[in-house]
């Protein structure tokens, strides 16, 4: 079981290879860290390079027996520029919002203090559930407390420096009279409209684009903020950051990282963190936005799958691949597919095409788990199958007799143990709820309670000749595994393809070009159900 050699390097997982080059660093302890600003709905889109590669490369470092931290960094001060369309808030509105920081702007939802309040809620009140321990900090608050107030003084001291770098690196074309800071406006009270003018050592002097007031005030303990760019460099510095991930368009030449790495070396001389561009993940070939809506979110994973299946995605995909999924489609179950081979291989039940790949998936899988894994592979239902039997049985109010259907058709050869049943439960529930809430028609399944002889158009009369015939055969039998071969040696005996019998049988019984198990789905269905409708079908 497991792994064989965890210092294999050729079987190693990225984040293993992350880790290793962290440790460079040789600190005594280490932080990774990830930054979202609360302008719209957080999305696992946003949850992959902000939490689960840093926590991946977390988990790497433990795996190397150092101690280690992870920050998730609300950067709440930045300013509401856009209202994502699903809120629902009226043109004539949207100036209570735009240009406030997002820890000072109402709350465009019910129940929540502020705008980053109402967005913030969901990760946090979910995330514990993904085994992540997050040192969850607010911008704003931290600016609040002064924490910045000597990188905001020397930011300023130092800004023609800050502008050299910038434009060098960059190709922009920033005036050397640029001071990287925006004050809130004593007039509108807004922060995103207002430019810095002079810096005396201890105020700027600054205009508002929005209301045209000019004044002059503290920069310090959350008066104001540093211009991004110098605002993430300020992060790495106050935080001592080892480890970063960010979306991929930070990383493309000249970009925030390049004028990031070359500012925390030429202007603070501290060298940058470690850090790896990290892919989208997509919902049907397009990017999840937060501010537009079209988002995928934690709280809407654990509803329909384990939190273990999303971090194995994250270990399993190099950061730099995208990950392209729809939950309302085949590509979901695909993927909850994929996380079920891994663990068949983890425990030996099953190979990769090499050795080493064997080995890598052993590994992804292996940090995937949240809670200590047993010995030997519990029995599990596949989730493929759980998507059919959650639209079958009542599983939670008569697992017995879906147990007794599983037994007899062979899926599991004995009683669930109290653990496995568990699993069981949960899978199902996992699937009845993707099912509710997500699954395509093909996915649909249930009793056809209206028979229409339409449905055989395209069947041989040779094939509906036999289902009299079946169903006398099948009367009498008391198992899913006696029906199914039954099924199949009736056509056997004609001389007809058995695919197209069974083809023909889903068609009645279901619509559908195909199911589970026919012995399955009739134990399913109920059995007198079914022979009522085989007969009915073949008069």
């Amino acid at each position: 079981m497991g792994r064989k050699n965890k210092s294999n390097s050729d079987a190693s997982s990225w984040a293993e290879s992350a880790a290793s080059e962290v440790l460079k660093r040789n600190k005594k302890n280490y932080v990774c860290q990830g930054m979202w600003t609360p302008s719209g709905f957080f999305h696992i889109g946003n949850s992959r390079p902000e939490i689960f590669t840093p926590y991946s490369v977390k988990r790497a470092l433990e795996d190397k027996g150092v101690k280690v931290s992870q920050n998730f960094i609300i950067d709440d001060f930045d300013a509401v520029k856009k209202i994502p369309p699903p809120l629902g808030i009226k043109k004539s509105d949207e100036k209570n919002f735009l240009g406030v920081p997002c820890a000072l702007a109402p709350s465009p939802i019910k129940g929540f203090n502020s705008w980053a309040d109402a967005f913030v809620s969901d990760v946090v009140s979910v995330i514990e559930k993904f085994g992540v321990d997050l040192n969850i900090v607010s911008a704003f608050q931290t600016y609040k407390s002064g924490k910045f107030n000597s990188l905001i003084s020397e930011s300023l001291d130092k800004s023609e420096k800050i502008v050299e770098v910038w434009n060098r690196v960059a190709g922009a074309d920033k005036k050397s009279s640029f001071l990287p800071v925006q004050v809130f406006c004593d007039s509108c009270g807004k922060i995103y409209f207002t430019d810095a003018l002079s810096w005396d050592g201890k105020e700027v002097e600054y205009s508002c684009s929005a209301c045209g007031h000019n004044g002059k005030k503290s920069p310090f303990d959350g008066n104001g903020k540093l211009h991004w760019r110098v605002h993430w460099v300020a992060h790495w510095l106050l935080h001592k950051v080892d480890f970063e991930s960010g979306g991929k368009d930070h990383f493309s030449k000249g970009s925030s990282v390049d004028v990031g790495h070359a500012m925390i070396r030429e202007v603070f001389g501290t060298p940058p963190p470690y850090q790896l561009p990290t892919e989208f993940i997509q919902i049907g070939g397009r990017k999840m936005a937060g501010s537009v809506g079209n988002v995928t979110t934690l709280s809407d994973w654990v509803e329909v799958a384990p939190p273990e299946a999303f971090r194995f995605l994250n270990f399993n995909y190099r950061p730099n691949k995208v990950i392209d999924f729809d939950l309302s489609g085949n590509s979901f179950v695909l993927l909850m597919g994929r996380f079920e081979r891994a663990e068949r291989i983890f425990y030996g039940l099953e190979s990769a095409q090499t050795d080493k790949l064997s080995e890598k998936i052993k590994l992804d899988f292996e940090f995937s788990a949240i809670s200590k894994l047993p010995k030997k592979m519990p029995v599990k239902l596949s989730y493929s199958f759980a998507i059919q039997l959650a639209q079958l049985v009542d599983f939670v109010n008569d697992f017995e007799s879906l147990e007794k259907i599983l037994i007899e058709s062979k899926y599991i050869s004995k009683k669930l143990s109290g653990y496995e049943k568990e699993l069981f439960l949960e899978t199902l529930g996992f699937a009845k709820t993707w099912v509710e809430k997500y699954a395509p028609p093909e996915f649909k399944l249930g009793f056809l309670e209206e028979f229409d002889k339409k449905l055989l158009l395209g069947v041989d009369s040779e094939i509906i000749s036999l289902f009299t015939e079946l169903s006398k055969k099948i009367e009498p039998l008391d198992s899913p595994d006696l029906i199914q071969t039954a099924v199949f040696e009736t056509a056997k005996s004609a001389g007809v393809s058995p695919g197209n019998l069974f083809k023909a049988l889903y068609l009645i019984l279901v619509g559908k070009e195909r199911g589970p198990k026919i012995g399955t789905l009739v134990f399913a269905l109920g059995k007198e159900k079914c022979i009522e409708r085989i007969k009915e079908a073949g008069i």
